[in-house]
């Protein structure tokens, strides 16, 4: 299979926690690969999963938003994102630059 990442990004199998603002608690995950601009992860349970989710690394000291470009099973890659549309991550950011 071909390669299509613009970025190499660093092996790792450090866990990680997902959570999405339209559903309730926080998921952990394995954290396959990471680069500035996406990751790799590995679900333990692929239903949970949504097209855009929060992500953090280091116990919630910081979240980023994540869009997922594919899943395979248990196994999606993402890249990182800003808020979505509507979301009150965004409305806030908007309120700062007007």
């Amino acid at each position: 299979m071909a390669e299509r990442r613009q970025v190499d990004r660093l092996k790792t199998t450090d866990g990680a926690l997902i959570f999405f603002g339209q559903r309730p608690g926080v998921f952990s995950c394995a954290l396959r690969d990471i680069n500035d601009l996406g990751i790799g992860l590995r679900l333990n349970d692929p239903d949970v999963i949504a097209p855009t989710f929060k992500i953090t690394l280091d116990n919630f000291k910081s979240v980023r938003w994540c869009r997922m470009i594919w899943s395979r099973g248990r196994y999606i890659g993402a890249t990182f994102s800003e808020a979505p549309w509507g979301t009150k991550e965004h409305d806030t950011r908007l309120d700062v630059l007007a």
